[in-house]
């Protein structure tokens, strides 16, 4: 994709999110991306003017800690060059999140997410229970990735071209 088609797919994809947290409600956890991870930072901007309730992960040794974050939140540089919230890192076991919009570089039919390998939303989502949605772009969708017992499928992806329900995803 090139920077245009990238920016162009990210404000689509953006307007996605922002329709499904305003028609689901409650809560979300909504991450900040890296260079090659779709940007829902528009999405997260527009959330917060209208006083959403937002969680942002922060990673600790390998594991999703969240910080609530507000208008006036500032933000460093992370374990892995992610920028993170700075505030009070919450154990996600205590919070109560109903949306997760997570990255993926990845993903397949059934939900199947392809992260960075390393469990971080699986350990997250074992202890979380929420409605979990992918973010991607559509071109990241790949055939016959093999699962592992403990990965954890999204209910629901998001890309420039829409959101679908997983078990669609064929």
């Amino acid at each position: 994709m090139s920077l245009e088609e990238r920016r162009e797919a990210d404000g689509r994809i953006c307007e996605y999110v922002y329709a499904l947290q305003k028609s689901l409600g409650g809560s979300v956890c909504i991450y900040n991306s890296l260079p090659d991870e779709a940007d829902v930072g528009g999405a997260t901007k527009r959330l917060l003017r209208e006083g959403a309730e937002i969680y942002m992960p922060v990673m600790r040794g390998g594991d999703i800690r969240l910080v609530k974050v507000g208008g006036s939140t500032k933000f460093c540089k992370g374990d892995y060059g992610i920028s993170e919230p700075e505030g009070e890192e919450l154990d996600p076991a205590g919070v109560k999140i109903d949306l997760c919009i997570t990255p993926l570089t990845a993903f397949t039919s059934g939900g199947g997410r392809v992260g960075r390998g390393k469990g971080c939303y699986d350990r997250f989502f074992a202890v979380c229970p929420c409605i979990k949605a992918g973010a991607a772009y559509a071109c990241r969708y790949v055939e016959g990735v093999e699962l592992q017992s403990h990965d954890v499928p999204v209910d629901i992806m998001i890309t420039e071209e829409g959101i679908v329900r997983a078990e669609d995803l064929k």
